[in-house]
This record gives structure tokens, C-alpha cells and sequence, in this order.
């Protein structure tokens, strides 16, 4: 009986994990370029990308007399035959969000036609990668950060090996790739929980931690492009309001 107990357990070992390799196998078969890339994926995520809900935290519904506007890209790419998308280090020399992970873009300027070009501009100026090299799919709703309009500009950039992205220290510290992969994995994924009482995703397998509202566009891209795959859902906690005395 003792020798049973012990090859139960080690069977149920052996069978858990074979499990969850055929699990992964299935998420990472979902993951390939050639299903993530196909015109039926991108078809279904322009139409999601651009109903999708935007967090409270960011609405720009909530003030109606902003009108700095800005622009970030989201460049989706490969990096040695796997998906995920290109973030970057902000400099420490730069006044607005240094040190913190972002998308490259930047403000819009007058020269530019539109906020598309915008982040493209700012992309090319921070690292270098050429207009011709990226292929816009949409872009999303406006969102509302500290009282500034961003348009987040959806994109795919073919394959980025980002060593060799020839960055803009003054605005750049590094580039690095985050994987569709690691992005989905849930066992890689926490929270924040703001002071005023709102919760987003903290995305934590790739070299740096991925927080606030770049975590916040990551989360809305992800919910839209491999929609089987991304199962992260959270609560935006309302504010609690104080008891009523007597």
C-alpha cells in the first residue's frame, strides 16, 4: 500500500505536469506569428482595439478642457521567430516620466500631419526605426494622462533585435523586448492599487516591470490581439466613501 501511495503521487506529479506542458504548448501554438499576424486576427483586433474600454484612471471623457495632445506607438515585432512588442527605459536626463517604462512618443508638434505622425516622428527620433518600416493596423481611443490627450498608435515593425536600435540617450536609457508570451503568463502578472482607489496590472517577465499606463495600454492591446490567450481580469476598486456621522 505504501508503495502504491508513492506511485500515486508520483504518477499525479508526472501527469500534472505533462498537463500543463500540453497547456502551454496549445497557448504558445496560439501565440505564433503566422495565427497572431493573419488578416482574420487583424481584422477582429481593430474592431476590439477601438471599442475597447479605456480605465477610469484614464478616460478622456473625464476632462473636457484638455488640449495638449500627444502620441505613443505600439510596435509589435518578432525577435528571433517570437512575438512581443518593443518598450523602452526613459532617460534620466528627460524632465517628464525618467527612468519609468514606456512606449516610444512623444507631443505632437505642429510640423505633424496628425497624431499618427506624431508617433512616428518621436519613434524614428528615439530609435531610429524607419517609417517604412512600420506598418500602422489602427489606432485606439484617446486616453487621459495628467491632463494631456494620448493616441495610442498600433503597429507592427517586423523583426527588432533591440541591441542593435541605434537609441537616443538623451531621451532613451535602453529598448528591450517583452514577449506575448510572458505578457500572458498569469504567473508573471500583479497589481497596483493607487491612492485613489484604482487598480491596473503590473506585467513583471520581461526585463523591466511594466506598470501605470504604459501597463494599462499593454492591457487593452492584449485583452484585443490574443484575446484565447489573455485571461488577466481585474477590478478598478470605486472610491470608498466616508460613513455618514450619526
Amino acid at each position: 500500500m505504501k508503495l502504491y501511495s508513492v506511485f500515486l503521487r508520483c504518477s499525479q506529479r508526472y501527469f500534472s505536469t505533462e498537463s500543463q506542458r500540453n497547456i502551454n504548448a496549445i497557448k504558445f501554438e496560439h501565440l505564433r506569428p503566422e495565427v497572431v499576424l493573419s488578416k482574420e486576427n487583424r481584422k477582429s483586433f481593430i474592431e476590439k482595439f477601438k471599442s475597447g474600454i479605456i480605465p477610469e484612471r484614464y478616460d478622456s471623457k473625464r476632462i473636457d478642457h484638455n488640449t495638449t495632445q500627444a502620441a505613443v506607438l505600439i510596435p509589435l515585432c518578432t525577435n528571433k521567430g517570437e512575438l512581443g512588442f518593443i518598450y523602452t527605459l526613459r532617460s534620466t536626463k528627460v524632465t517628464a516620466n525618467r527612468g519609468q517604462v514606456s512606449f516610444p512618443g512623444g507631443m505632437y508638434d505642429k510640423k505633424d500631419s496628425n497624431l499618427e505622425e506624431t508617433a512616428l516622428r518621436e519613434t524614428w527620433e528615439e530609435l531610429k526605426i524607419p517609417k517604412k518600416k512600420i506598418d500602422i493596423w489602427t489606432s485606439g481611443n484617446i486616453f487621459d494622462k495628467q491632463n494631456v490627450k494620448v493616441l495610442p498608435v498600433f503597429s507592427y515593425v517586423g523583426e527588432i533585435d533591440p541591441e542593435k536600435l541605434q537609441i537616443n540617450t538623451d531621451e532613451v536609457e535602453e529598448a528591450f523586448f517583452f514577449s506575448l508570451r510572458n505578457l500572458c503568463d498569469l504567473s508573471l502578472c500583479r497589481f497596483t492599487h493607487f491612492r485613489d482607489s484604482y487598480t491596473l496590472p503590473v506585467y513583471l517577465g520581461g526585463k523591466y516591470r511594466v506598470w501605470g499606463f504604459t501597463a494599462a495600454l499593454t492591457h487593452m492591446v492584449l485583452t484585443a490581439l490574443v484575446p484565447d490567450i489573455y485571461k488577466l481580469e481585474f477590478i478598478s476598486l470605486p472610491k470608498i466613501l466616508p460613513q455618514k456621522k450619526g
